[in-house]
C-alpha cells in the first residue's frame, strides 16, 4: 500500500458524469470536493481534467481521460484525485489498466471518499461497479417495458408525430406520450401515396425538396429517410407506427472492444403494442407498399431500374426471342443490335406499337363474343370468393373471442405469480404465443371482403372498360403520379408482346417495314378495370378488385402493323416538284436550287413535312440517288448539281453547257411525274389452295 503523498505534491483532478440527463454542475461539484480535500493535504493543484456526458463503461471518446494520461506520461503531476474510483472507469479491465499505468509512472490515485486507493479496494470496486452496471441496465429495461405496456413509447419521436406534455396526479411529467402532427401527417400520406403510385423514392424526395418541405432533420429529403432499414422497421415507408403499431426492442446493443455495437432484433424478440389513435396510413395502402418494397429485396440490381415505358421488359423479337428495347424512340431487337445474332432489322416506333395495341384490344377482346363468357365466369367466381370470405370471417371472429378470453385469464394468473418465479416465466411465454395469434387474427379481420361483382349488362360493362382504358392511355401523356400509376395498371394488362417481320414485306435501310404484332394478357386484369375510378388512382392507388388468378383466363391475338418511314412520305410528296425542276434544267441543279424550289412550293401534306427545305432536298436526292434515277455532276464549285441519268448527256457535255449563255425563252413541259401511290391490302394470307 502506498503512503499518503506529502504536502507540496502536484495534484490533478479528474471529473466525469455519464449522460445528458445529468447537469454540468455535477462536474463542478466533484471539483469543489477535490479542491477542499487537496487544500487539507496541502497539495498543489496543477490541472483539471473532465469528461461530460461520457459513460464510464468504456474509454472510447473520453478526451479528458486521454489528456490526463498524456500529462501523466510527461510527469506533470504526482497525484490523481477523484471523487470516487468509479469516476475513472466502471469497467473492471479499464479500471485496472489505468491504475497499472499510473502506478508504473509512480503516480498515486486518491479518492475524496477513501484516500489512497489500495489493490483490495480497486478489486472490490471493479466487481461492485460491474454489478451496478448490470442492475442499472436491468432496471432501465424493466422501466421501459412497463412504460410501453402502459401505452407509452420509448426512444426518439418518428416523423409525423410530436411529444405530448402531460402531468400525472403528483404533478410529475409523463414521458413517452405521442400525438399526430397534423402538418407532417399530410407529408407522410403524400409519401406513401406517391410510392404506391409507382414513383421512386428519388422522385418523391425531389418533389418534396422542390416544394420547399424540410426533411426529418430540417435538411433536404433523401431516399434513406423513406426506405430506412428493412430489418429494423425504420424509415417512413417501413415504420409500422404509421398504421398504429409500435414495436419496442427493435434493436439490441452490445459493447465490443470498447465500441457499442447495435443489431436489429428478430420479430419474435420485440414487444408490440397497438395505438390506433396514431395511425396515419390505411392498412390497404400500407400492405401494397410493403409488397412493393419486398419485391426489391432479392432482385438483381439491373432489374430494379425504373420502368421507363409502359411495355418495358414485355416486348420480344419473334425471330430470335431476344428482348426488344427502345432506341431513339423505336423498338429494336437486342439480339441484332447488341449481340449480332438476329436477322431482324425492323425498327418500329414505340408510340405506334402502344397505340395500336390499345386500339386492337378494344376491337378484338372487348366484345361480347370474347369478354362476355369471361364476365359471366368471373361473376360466379366473385360470389364464391365473397361466400368464402364471410365464412372465414365468422370463424376468425369466434376464435378471436376465445383468444381474448385466454389473454384475460393469463393476465389474472400473471398478477398472482411472483415476478421472478418459474411460473411467471411460463405464463409470459404462453402470453406471447397467444398474443401473436391475436395479432394475426386482428390483421386478418381488417382485410376487406371482395367487392360485389360489377353490375349491369355485358355491353355496358365492356363500354365502361373501354372508356377506362382510354382514360388510362390518356393519363400517360402527363409526367406525374397519376401517369406513373396509370403506367403500372396498363402494364398489368399485358403479359407478352412479340414483334415479328411480316413474311414477304420489304424493309428499308432505316428498318421501316411491316410487322406482325402478337399480344397476350390476362382477362382478369381487363375486367378489373370495370370498377376502377381513374380520378382516384393517383390519390388512393388501386389494387385488383376481385383477387382472381390472372392465369384463369388469358386472351391472345395477332395483327399486322404496317409501318413506313414518315420521311419517305414527305420525299414522295416532294418528288414531283424536283422532277419538274430536273426536267426543265439546262444545267445541273444544285442542292440550294432544289431547297429554294421546295421552299417556294410551301409545305407538303407528308407527316414529316415540318423539316426544313434543305433537309427535304437532301432526303429526296438521297432517294433518287439510291434508286439510280439521278447522278451528281461534280464541277468543283457552286454549279455542282444533279441531273437525270436518262438525259443522254455525259458529264463533259453538262460541263460544257455551263459555259453557254442561258436560254431566255420558255421551255414547254416535256414530262410530268405523278406522285407515287402505294396500295396496301390487309387481310388473312392467301394459301396456295385458294389459288
Amino acid at each position: 500500500m502506498r503512503a499518503m503523498p506529502p504536502p507540496g505534491s502536484r495534484v490533478v483532478f479528474y471529473s466525469r458524469f455519464s449522460s445528458s440527463r445529468q447537469k454540468q454542475t455535477s462536474i463542478e461539484g466533484q471539483e469543489r470536493l477535490c479542491v477542499h480535500y487537496a487544500a487539507e493535504k496541502q497539495w498543489v493543484e496543477v490541472n483539471r481534467f473532465s469528461d461530460a456526458e461520457k459513460s464510464g463503461t468504456t474509454t472510447m471518446g473520453r478526451a479528458g481521460l486521454f489528456e490526463m494520461m498524456a500529462s501523466a506520461e510527461r510527469a506533470e503531476f504526482d497525484v490523481l484525485l477523484v471523487e470516487d474510483i468509479d469516476r475513472t472507469s466502471r469497467d473492471a479491465a479499464d479500471m485496472h489498466k489505468i491504475a497499472k499505468d499510473l502506478d508504473e509512472l509512480d503516480i498515486v490515485i486518491c479518492t475524496v471518499a477513501n484516500g489512497v486507493v489500495t489493490d483490495i479496494e480497486l478489486a472490490f470496486k471493479a466487481v461492485q461497479n460491474k454489478e451496478f452496471i448490470k442492475q442499472t441496465v436491468f432496471k432501465s429495461k424493466r422501466g421501459q417495458e412497463l412504460a410501453v405496456s402502459e401505452g407509452r413509447m420509448s426512444g426518439s419521436i418518428p416523423y409525423g408525430y410530436r411529444k405530448v406534455h402531460k402531468l400525472d396526479a403528483k404533478g410529475e411529467p409523463i414521458n413517452g406520450l405521442r400525438e399526430v402532427d397534423a402538418k407532417k401527417k399530410a407529408i407522410v400520406i403524400r409519401i406513401h401515396t406517391e410510392f404506391d403510385a409507382g414513383r421512386s423514392t428519388l422522385e418523391i424526395c425531389a418533389g418534396l425538396n422542390a416544394d420547399g418541405i424540410s426533411g426529418p432533420k430540417g435538411k433536404d429529403w433523401r431516399p434513406g429517410a423513406l426506405l430506412g432499414n428493412r430489418h429494423g422497421g425504420i424509415g417512413i415507408l417501413r415504420n409500422p407506427i404509421y398504421i398504429g403499431e409500435y414495436h419496442f426492442r427493435k434493436t439490441s446493443r452490445r459493447r465490443r472492444k470498447g465500441r457499442m455495437k447495435t443489431r436489429f432484433t428478430a420479430q419474435s424478440e420485440r414487444m408490440i403494442t397497438q395505438h390506433p389513435e396514431l395511425a396515419i396510413i390505411d392498412q390497404d395502402l400500407w400492405d401494397r407498399n410493403q409488397a412493393r418494397l419486398a419485391e426489391n429485396v432479392d432482385r438483381p440490381f439491373h432489374t430494379k431500374r425504373k420502368v421507363e415505358y409502359v411495355f418495358t421488359g414485355k416486348v420480344s423479337c419473334g425471330v430470335c426471342g431476344s428482348s426488344c428495347i427502345v432506341s431513339d424512340g423505336k423498338y429494336v431487337c437486342t439480339g441484332r443490335q447488341q449481340k449480332g445474332i438476329c436477322s431482324n432489322p425492323r425498327r418500329v416506333p414505340r408510340e405506334a406499337v402502344e397505340t395500336s395495341i390499345f386500339d386492337r384490344i378494344k376491337v378484338h377482346v372487348l366484345n361480347t363474343a370474347v369478354a362476355g363468357p369471361a364476365l359471366i365466369a368471373f361473376r360466379e367466381e366473385v360470389e364464391r370468393a365473397r361466400a368464402d370470405h364471410a365464412a372465414r370471417a365468422e370463424s376468425q371472429a369466434a376464435r378471436l373471442k376465445e383468444v381474448d378470453q385466454q389473454v384475460a385469464n393469463l393476465m389474472v394468473q400473471l398478477r398472482g405469480a411472483g415476478e421472478t418465479s418459474f411460473a411467471s416465466q411460463l405464463l409470459l411465454e404462453e402470453l406471447e404465443r397467444v398474443g401473436a395469434e391475436k395479432r394475426r387474427l386482428e390483421q386478418q379481420a381488417r382485410r376487406a371482403a371482395p367487392p360485389p361483382p360489377v353490375s349491369g349488362d355485358v355491353k355496358a360493362i365492356i363500354g365502361s372498360i373501354s372508356a377506362t382504358l382510354d382514360d388510362l392511355h390518356q393519363a400517360l401523356q402527363v409526367d406525374d403520379a397519376e401517369a406513373a400509376r396509370a403506367k403500372e395498371l396498363l402494364r398489368g394488362l399485358i403479359t407478352r408482346i412479340v414483334l415479328e417481320p411480316k413474311p414477304g414485306s420489304v424493309v428499308d435501310g432505316r428498318g421501316a417495314g411491316d410487322i406482325t404484332v402478337t399480344v397476350e394478357g390476362p382477362m382478369a386484369a381487363l375486367i378489373d378495370l370495370a370498377g376502377l375510378d381513374v380520378d382516384r388512382v393517383a390519390k388512393d392507388g388501386h389494387r385488383p378488385m376481385f383477387g382472381l388468378d390472372n392465369a384463369t383466363y388469358v386472351w391472345a391475338f395477332s395483327y399486322p402493323l404496317l409501318w413506313r418511314d414518315p420521311r419517305l412520305a414527305t420525299v414522295r410528296a416532294d418528288l414531283p416538284i424536283l422532277a419538274r425542276l430536273l426536267d426543265e434544267a439546262d444545267v445541273p441543279v444544285s442542292m440550294a436550287g432544289m431547297a429554294k424550289a421546295l421552299a417556294d412550293a410551301g409545305p407538303t401534306a407528308g407527316p414529316d413535312a415540318d423539316r426544313s427545305p434543305e433537309q427535304r432536298a437532301r432526303n429526296a436526292v438521297a432517294y433518287l440517288q439510291a434508286q439510280g434515277f439521278t447522278r451528281c455532276v461534280n464541277l468543283r464549285g457552286p454549279d455542282t448539281g444533279y441531273v437525270w441519268n436518262d438525259r443522254g448527256l455525259s458529264d463533259a457535255e453538262w460541263k460544257a453547257r455551263i459555259a453557254e449563255p442561258p436560254m431566255t425563252h420558255t421551255i414547254p413541259v416535256m414530262r410530268l411525274v405523278p406522285p407515287e401511290a402505294v396500295v396496301v391490302v390487309v387481310g388473312p394470307p392467301r394459301s396456295d389452295d385458294a389459288e
